[in-house]
C-alpha cells in the first residue's frame, strides 16, 4: 500500500533539510574565518612595512622560548626586504641566548601604537659584530596585530622624569629625560651627545625618580638616533641592569599606576 505524505510533513522536511544546509554553510564560514581572521596580517608587503616602524620606534620586545625558564628582553635591529630578513638583538638576561641558539626558534611581542603585536621566527641564525651577538632570521609570514587598543600608550615624556648616570667608556655625566619606560628598560631624550654614547656602550650609576622613589640602575645602551639631521638631540634607549629587587617591584607598580590613569582617561 502506498503511502502518501500529508502537505504539513512535506514543510517540516523542507525546513529540516533547509536548516541542516545553513548550519553546513555557517560550519564552512567558520572554517574560512579561521584564515581571513582580520587580527591577522598576512601581505608581505604589510608586514614588512609594519615591522620597519617597529625598527624606527626601537620599542622593547618580550622574547618567549620553548622550554626556557623565563622571558627575555630584545629590539628589532633592522629589517631587509631585499634578503627577507629580520636582525634582532642579543637577548637579556645573557642566558636566553644559549637557550635561543639551542632552540633556534622564539616568539616576539611588543607593542605597536598601543596595540599589543605577536609573531614567531623559526631557523633563526647567530652573528657577531663589534664583540655583540645578533640574530637573524627569514620575515614572518604572518603578525597577529589586531589593530585596536588592548593596553594604552603611555606617554612618559609628558611626567618629565629625570634620567642622569655616567659612561662607562669615556666617564662623561649622561644627562637627559625619559620618553619612553618599560619594566624592562627605558628611552633617554639627550639633548646634546657630550658623552659620545654608542650601541653596546653600559651607562653606569644611573638614577631616575618617581614617586618619591630614587631608583639606582646600569643601563645596556641597544639604540642610538639622532631625531633630526639638523639638530644636536640624540635618542638613546637600553636595557635596566643591576636592577635592586625592591626598585623592580615599585617600578612594575608605577608602570600599572599609569597604565590604570590612561585606562580612565579612555573611559571618561
Amino acid at each position: 500500500m502506498k503511502q502518501f505524505i500529508r502537505p504539513e510533513m512535506f514543510d517540516k522536511f523542507k525546513r529540516f533539510f533547509n536548516r541542516e544546509e545553513t548550519n553546513q554553510a555557517e560550519e564552512g564560514k567558520d572554517e574560512l574565518s579561521i584564515f581571513e581572521n582580520p587580527n591577522f596580517i598576512t601581505d608581505s608587503d604589510k608586514i614588512i612595512g609594519l615591522l620597519s616602524e617597529i625598527e624606527v620606534s626601537s620599542p622593547l620586545c618580550t622574547i618567549q622560548i620553548d622550554g626556557a625558564p623565563e622571558e627575555y628582553n630584545s629590539s628589532v635591529l633592522g629589517i631587509k626586504p631585499d634578503k627577507n630578513l629580520i636582525i634582532l638583538d642579543e637577548l637579556t638576561p645573557i642566558e636566553g641566548n644559549a637557550h635561543l641558539q639551542n632552540v633556534k626558534s622564539l616568539k616576539l611581542s611588543t607593542f605597536h601604537k598601543g596595540i599589543h603585536l605577536t609573531f614567531n621566527l623559526t631557523e633563526i641564525e647567530v652573528g657577531y659584530s663589534r664583540g655583540i651577538t645578533y640574530y637573524k632570521a627569514a620575515l614572518p609570514q604572518r603578525v597577529f596585530y589586531p589593530q585596536r587598543r588592548r593596553s594604552p600608550r603611555i606617554e612618559i615624556s609628558s611626567i618629565d622624569i629625570a634620567f642622569s648616570g655616567v659612561s662607562e667608556r669615556t666617564g662623561i655625566s649622561v644627562n637627559g629625560y625619559l620618553f619612553d619606560l618599560s619594566r624592562g628598560g627605558a628611552g633617554i631624550d639627550l639633548p646634546v651627545n657630550r658623552a659620545r654614547i654608542q650601541r653596546g656602550d653600559r651607562i653606569k650609576n644611573c638614577q631616575i625618580s618617581f614617586d618619591e622613589y630614587l631608583m639606582n640602575f646600569d643601563l645596556s645602551v641597544r639604540f642610538v638616533k639622532q631625531p633630526s639631521l639638523n639638530s644636536s638631540k640624540v635618542q638613546i634607549g637600553g636595557f635596566f641592569e643591576n636592577l635592586s629587587n625592591k626598585s623592580q617591584t615599585k617600578l612594575s607598580y608605577f608602570i600599572t599606576s599609569l597604565e590604570r590613569v590612561e585606562i580612565r582617561k579612555q573611559k571618561a
